[in-house]
């Protein structure tokens, strides 16, 4: 019953990795879509925090600490 056992779990997690390669084959278009459009928002975000960053550049900031 041991020996029964473990082979029990083995089959169970090779068909566990069967199923979710499967499921990335199937749903892959849907993944690859969906990483994008996170990534092209992080990008968003970066580029406003860029934009805001360079209007300030203009100011001195020695004026402030006594410099």
């Amino acid at each position: 019953m041991e020996k029964n056992h473990w082979l029990l779990k083995l089959i169970a997690a090779v068909l566990l990795v069967g199923a979710a390669a499967c499921a990335i084959t199937v749903y892959w278009e849907k993944l690859t879509d969906l990483f994008y459009t996170i990534y092209d928002k992080i990008e968003e975000r970066k580029a406003e925090r860029a934009a805001v960053l360079s209007e300030y550049e203009d100011y001195d900031d020695s004026a402030l600490t006594g410099e």
